[in-house]
C-alpha cells in the first residue's frame, strides 16, 4: 500500500514539476502579448496659452483638449510585432478653433513595447526611423530608465524612473522625461506680432521643450495617466518672442479610470500565471515527492 501511494505521489510531483515553467513560459508569455486588434481613445485636458494664427491673436489660458486615437493595422501586424496609427489633434475648447495635429506610425515588439524598423514607420507623413520604447513599455516593467522616443525632436530621449506612486488605487511606475529646448523649425513671422520695432517679417527659431510624466502600470506596461508639460515658442536673437503653445495636458477623469480598467485582466491573471501559481506548483511537486521517498524507505525498514 505504501509503495502504491508513493508511485501516485511521485506521478503527481512530476506533473506539478512540469506544470509549474508551462505556466509561466507558455500560459504567463500567450497573454503578454499587445493585442493585434488593439484601438484606444485618449483625451488630455489643461489649460494651455496658444497663438490663433487665424485671428493673429495670443490666446490665454484657454480650455484645451487633446484627442488622440491609436488603431492597430492588423494586416501590417505579426505575430510578434504590432504596428499602431496614431492621430492626435488639439482645439480650443471654447470656441473649437483646432490648435494642432499631427499623425505617426510605427511598428513595435508586442511584448517589450520596443521599436521595430518596419512598416512604413512616419511622423506626419514623412519616414522616420523610430528606437526605443514607443507608447507602452515592456510586461513587467523593471523600475529603471529607458529609451523613449520623442517625436517632435525625433530621437531617443531617456524617461527616468521616478518612484512607485498610486493612480486612483492602482500602484504605479513614475517615469519622467525632459526634453532641453530645442529648434525643430524655423517659422517667418511679422514684427508687429513678435512685438519687435520696425516692419516687414523676421524669421525666428521654432524652439521647443516638454516634460512628460508617465504613470505606468507595471504588470502591462500600460501608461493609466500622461502629463505632458509643452513649451514651443518662436525665438528671435536668444529672446521668445512669440509663444505658439505652452501649458500641461494632463489625462481627464474618464481617460484614466479606462486606462485603469483596460489593465484589470493584466493586474490580477499575468501575477498568478507568472510567479504564484507556478511557484506553489513548484512546492507542491518538491513536497510530494519528498513525501513519497520517505514512504518508501519507511516501508523498506518496516519489511526489513
Amino acid at each position: 500500500m505504501r509503495r502504491t501511494v508513493a508511485v501516485v505521489l511521485i506521478a503527481l510531483g512530476v506533473f506539478c514539476l512540469v506544470l509549474a515553467p508551462m505556466m509561466r513560459l507558455w500560459m504567463a508569455s500567450s497573454l503578454m502579448k499587445t493585442p493585434l486588434d488593439y484601438y484606444n481613445a485618449t483625451v488630455n485636458t489643461g489649460e494651455i496659452t496658444y497663438f490663433n494664427i487665424e485671428d493673429v491673436e495670443q490666446v490665454e489660458d484657454a480650455s484645451v483638449e487633446a484627442h488622440s486615437t491609436l488603431r492597430a493595422d492588423v494586416a501590417s501586424s505579426t505575430d510578434d510585432v504590432v504596428v499602431w496609427d496614431q492621430f492626435t489633434w488639439i482645439k480650443d475648447a471654447d470656441t473649437d478653433f483646432g490648435i494642432s495635429s499631427n499623425s505617426r506610425r510605427a511598428g513595435h515588439d508586442r511584448v517589450t513595447g520596443e521599436a521595430v524598423d518596419c512598416c512604413d514607420a512616419m511622423v506626419n507623413e514623412e519616414r522616420l526611423t523610430q528606437s526605443g520604447q514607443l507608447w507602452k513599455f515592456p510586461f513587467m516593467t523593471e523600475q529603471r530608465d529607458y529609451d523613449f522616443f520623442e517625436t517632435t525632436v525625433g530621437e531617443v530621449v531617456p524617461m527616468e524612473f521616478q518612484g512607485v506612486e498610486e493612480v486612483d488605487g492602482v500602484e504605479a511606475y513614475k517615469f519622467v522625461q525632459t526634453v532641453e529646448p530645442t529648434v525643430v523649425d524655423q517659422r517667418e513671422i511679422p514684427r508687429e506680432v513678435a512685438g519687435l520695432e520696425g516692419e516687414g517679417d523676421v524669421v525666428g527659431d521654432e524652439t521647443f521643450s516638454i516634460v512628460r510624466s508617465y504613470w505606468v502600470e507595471p504588470t502591462s506596461g500600460t501608461p493609466i495617466n500622461i502629463s505632458e508639460d509643452h513649451h514651443l515658442v518662436v525665438v528671435v536673437d536668444g529672446e521668445e518672442v512669440l509663444t505658439l503653445l505652452s501649458g500641461e495636458l494632463e489625462f481627464d477623469d474618464a481617460t484614466r479610470a479606462a486606462s485603469i480598467e483596460n489593465t484589470e485582466q493584466a493586474r490580477t491573471v499575468l501575477p498568478l500565471l507568472h510567479t504564484t501559481l507556478p511557484l506553489a506548483a513548484l512546492i507542491t511537486g518538491v513536497g510530494f515527492i519528498g513525501i513519497a521517498v520517505v514512504l518508501l524507505v519507511t516501508g523498506r525498514r518496516t519489511g526489513a
